[in-house]
């Protein structure tokens, strides 16, 4: 899984949620990531699932130590609105879950090809002059 670059007011930063810091983050949580992003999008969040989220997804990134992530955090929190890490958390969540759209998984098999023209098209009617 690769990392999921945002802009929020700590900067710019990747952050990633692997393993090690989902059962970190559901430990501090006592939450896992599907419900966690559930309580954010619903309005139910706490301020420490916002902290939590942001926190693990940095050092998952290998941006910097869960204590280092800690002290950068946290005291942003008092200095910008709420909504801010709110987005980017569902975000840093939404990466873990679901994956970031230039990270496929697997291999591409199938790919849709346009369909050839089987006459039914208006294009492909006689037309009258």
């Amino acid at each position: 899984m690769q990392s999921v670059h945002l802009t929020w007011p700590g900067g710019y930063n990747a952050f990633r949620l692997r393993i090690g810091e989902l059962r970190a983050l559901q430990n501090a949580t006592n939450a896992g990531p599907e419900e966690l992003l559930n309580r954010i999008r619903v309005g139910k969040w706490r301020v420490d699932d916002l902290i939590q989220v942001l926190r693990w997804g940095l050092v998952g990134a290998d941006e910097m130590s869960a204590a280092d992530a800690a002290t950068v955090v946290t005291p942003l929190l008092d200095l910008h609105p709420l909504s801010e890490f709110r987005i980017a958390a569902s975000a840093v969540l939404l990466a873990a879950l679901v994956g970031v759209d230039d990270d496929p998984v697997g291999e591409t098999v199938g790919v849709a090809e346009t369909p050839p023209e089987n006459g039914s098209s208006l294009s492909s009617m006689p037309q009258e002059p």
